[in-house]
């Protein structure tokens, strides 16, 4: 057992005290204040907020009172989902933090116990217990919390969530209730990963974080449009864009075919798109010129050919000469320098 007059080990690390966890390979973190002088105990919860969730200022409620928290993350390849619970505390996150620690996280949050308040965008969220609320890190946003607090939140990369989810800016401090669709199969999922008591294996660790991404995804896009609800422009475009992306590869897409799994009419999808400035197509070919560039400069394909065919392009001199012009050099130089 560490003194209590000990100095805090870092955050970034598995706290010794903490049980077993620290002798446990990854994907399984614990810390906890509990094993700390009062002194220590804020400043090593700040860090490890800082360190494991996303980089923000944070403040105690209370100052005159002791203060206790506890982390439990567990890593699911690219998504971790963590298990707090701490004191009153207030989690801001202004623009000044933001140019002194850029972070470009998706964060998903279910209430367990206590309430809290939350401010991004210019809008106000007051999730119960039960309820799941969605903000981002990589723009102001202010929590804050009166009472003792548990939350279990998941951590997305940003890319993850986009390629899946596009325009999803628009959901933050937007809460999704637990009779909202699949919103309760998410609440159990994300509570049933915390409670793992042994890791899992690297590939096992993969394939459930994968699964959870495209779960979650599928829950946020069927609560925004739940059965009986008519689509308003703005939502029939981000539900147009998610299927557009989720089949991007496909040269013989059309409009027809979009409109059709949406249900409306191809007057009312091209009138939802001239609404927000673009039109469909358009929008599909910029998105599959950036998944071109993107894989081009990660040096992902062997050839151009093979970025053609896995973008949806069917035809090369075309594609060339829109690249060209979209990004100033062609293919092939973008392929060269990647290698």
């Amino acid at each position: 057992m560490r003194p209590l007059n000990a100095s805090p080990p870092s955050p970034r690390s598995p706290s010794p005290p903490s049980s077993s966890a620290s002798c446990l390979p990854a994907p399984i973190t614990t810390f906890d204040t509990n094993v700390l002088a009062e002194k220590y105990r804020f400043s090593y919860w700040r860090d490890a907020i800082c360190a494991h969730l996303s980089p923000s200022e944070t403040m105690r409620k209370i100052a005159d009172e002791p203060f206790a928290a506890r982390l439990r993350k567990v890593s699911l390849g690219k998504v971790n989902v963590c298990d707090i619970r701490f004191s009153p505390m207030e989690n801001r996150r202004d623009a000044a933090c933001l140019r002194r620690m850029p972070d470009d996280d998706v964060f998903v949050a279910l209430m367990k116990t206590g309430t809290g308040r939350l401010v991004q965008d210019d809008r106000c969220a007051l999730p119960a217990v039960g309820d799941l609320v969605i903000y981002d890190s990589a723009r102001p946003f202010l929590w804050e919390f009166e009472q003792d607090t548990r939350m279990i939140i998941a951590r997305l990369a940003r890319r993850q969530i986009a390629a899946r989810l596009p325009d999803f800016e628009h959901l933050a401090a937007r809460i999704i209730g637990p009779d909202q669709p699949l919103a309760s199969t998410i609440a159990h999922t994300m509570t049933d990963i915390v409670e793992l008591e042994t890791p899992l294996s690297e590939s096992c660790s993969q394939r459930l974080g994968n699964s959870f991404l495209e779960l979650l995804t599928a829950s946020l896009e069927a609560s925004l449009t739940a059965p009986g609800r008519s689509l308003s422009d703005a939502d029939l475009v981000r539900q147009a864009k998610t299927y557009l992306l989720a089949h991007i590869e496909d040269p013989d897409l059309d409009l027809a075919r979009v409109a059709n799994s949406l249900g409306v009419s191809l007057r009312t999808l091209c009138r939802a798109f001239a609404a927000d400035g673009t039109t469909a197509i358009r929008w599909l070919w910029q998105q599959r010129l950036a998944l071109a560039f993107r894989l081009l400069e990660e040096g992902q394909a062997r050839n151009v050919g093979q970025v053609v065919m896995q973008c949806g392009f069917s035809d090369f001199s075309h594609f060339s000469r829109a690249f060209k012009k979209a990004y100033g050099v062609m293919p092939k130089s973008v392929l060269r320098a990647a290698g």
